[in-house]
């Protein structure tokens, strides 16, 4: 079996290593350059963590970010603490959960790839997908040259060509909110960053405002506003993406009329500008199918689910995505290479019995329900961190969580997601 991986963010590499566990050969294509910059922090949680650990890169990352297990909510108006949850831990899930530059997750990755000797072309941007009448799927590449393999997966984004090939009208939509963040260092943010726990959220009547520490020793420190805002152009987003000096008045302006604690206006007066970075919150509408009719055309992560940052799990969703995509290929590898009675089967023979639609279902269907699931979560995520029609009613949501928490407990009802585990899932395989 042969593979084809169009995007190298983070659900791209993950997918190769794991691929090449099982002794399938992939090659990835990237249609940026070498030099492309990841920027921003993801929070990791367990279950991401875990899935990193199947592919050896855990080791690798955990000491380059901030290792923690509880998260704390907490009122604009007093610092005032609403709820802490456990958003990581040792004892109860074997994994704290760890925030860390997006870019130290994918260069981590690269180094990987290169070690394991995983061909990733950079500079080849997928213009046209077709499949063949002998059961394999070609790529046309921006420069005319062509490649062809047995399964093409498409893990680039959420404006995805390759999910356009598999269903053009399922087009993302804005959810009317955006995320500006950047870093800083911790003594910039003055007296209150001692008194102050961190990772939490800040929840005020038009926005919410995190601060969560973003290296090993928790010097420095991540500050990121959810905002709303209105829609734009992918052109449009990428020129504000580059303007450093809106994007910190967009910081600035949104926490500077409403009574804010003086740590926020500092985080939004000093953070370092050419940290700064922009996250438009889209979805995707829910597809019929993750792959082509024949099943040679696959989409996973971003490109099949899209989901807003609220519960931080959209890097999670694409690892597993990941994982659970290479164990199927694998099993259905070895479904084709062995008949029933364990003697070797040829080419001819394997390939006219293959029903790779069939073979792929119970993995999608199974997915799909955890991401239904997924994407509720983070919904009543999102939903906290938008603006209240007024003071009172401010209160009054924060009352609610209060109530909400205390009553679901520590872990805020999440175990079923952070328990999660790629080894423990056979799709219907007795």
């Amino acid at each position: 079996m042969k593979v084809i991986i169009i995007g190298s963010g983070l659900a791209g590499p993950v997918l190769a290593l794991a691929l090449k566990q099982r002794n399938i050969s992939c090659k990835i294509f990237e249609a940026r350059d070498k030099a492309a910059f990841e920027g921003g922090f993801v929070a990791l949680a367990p279950n991401a963590l875990r899935a990193l650990d199947r592919v050896g890169v855990y080791d690798r990352i955990s000491n380059q970010g901030w290792n923690y297990e509880e998260f704390q909510f907490v009122s604009s108006r007093n610092l005032g603490r609403i709820a802490t949850i456990l958003n990581g831990s040792q004892n109860k899930y074997g994994y704290r959960a760890l925030r860390i530059s997006r870019g130290v997750v994918r260069q981590t990755l690269l180094e990987v790839l290169r070690e394991q000797q995983i061909d990733i072309q950079y500079g080849s941007k997928c213009v046209k997908i077709e499949e063949t009448d002998h059961s394999t799927v070609v790529a046309t590449f921006a420069d005319g040259h062509t490649e062809e393999a047995d399964i093409l997966i498409g893990t680039d984004g959420i404006h995805s060509r390759v999910r356009n090939y598999i269903d053009a009208s399922a087009i993302p939509t804005f959810s009317g909110q955006m995320g500006v963040g950047g870093s800083l260092p911790k003594m910039k943010l003055g007296p209150e960053a001692n008194t102050v726990y961190m990772p939490c959220m800040v929840l005020g009547k038009l926005n919410s405002f995190a601060f969560m520490p973003c290296d090993y020793n928790g010097t420095r420190i991540g500050c990121f506003a959810t905002i709303e805002s209105q829609e734009r152009t992918r052109e449009e987003w990428n020129k504000l993406q580059s303007d450093k000096d809106t994007l910190q008045a967009y910081m600035r302006s949104h926490h500077e009329h409403e009574r804010w604690p003086e740590i926020v206006h500092r985080a939004s007066e000093n953070v370092d500008k050419d940290t700064l970075t922009l996250w438009p919150y889209y979805s995707v509408p829910k597809l019929e199918s993750w792959s082509s009719a024949s099943g040679h055309v696959v989409v996973i992560g971003d490109a099949a689910h899209a989901m807003p940052p609220h519960g931080g799990q959209g890097s999670a969703m694409a690892f597993e995505d990941a994982l659970t995509l290479a164990d199927t290929l694998s099993r259905i590898m070895d479904d084709r290479t062995t008949t029933k009675d364990g003697a070797s089967a040829s080419e001819s023979e394997f390939e006219s019995d293959l029903d790779l639609p069939h073979a792929l279902r119970p993995w999608q269907t199974a997915r799909q329900a955890r991401i239904e699931k997924i994407l509720a979560f983070t919904a009543r995520s999102g939903d906290t961190r938008k603006a209240s029609a007024s003071t009172l009613r401010q209160i009054f949501k924060e009352w609610a969580m209060w109530a909400y928490f205390l009553w679901v407990g520590e872990d805020a009802g999440l175990s079923w997601i952070y328990h999660y585990d790629t080894n423990a899932e056979t799709f219907g395989k007795s």
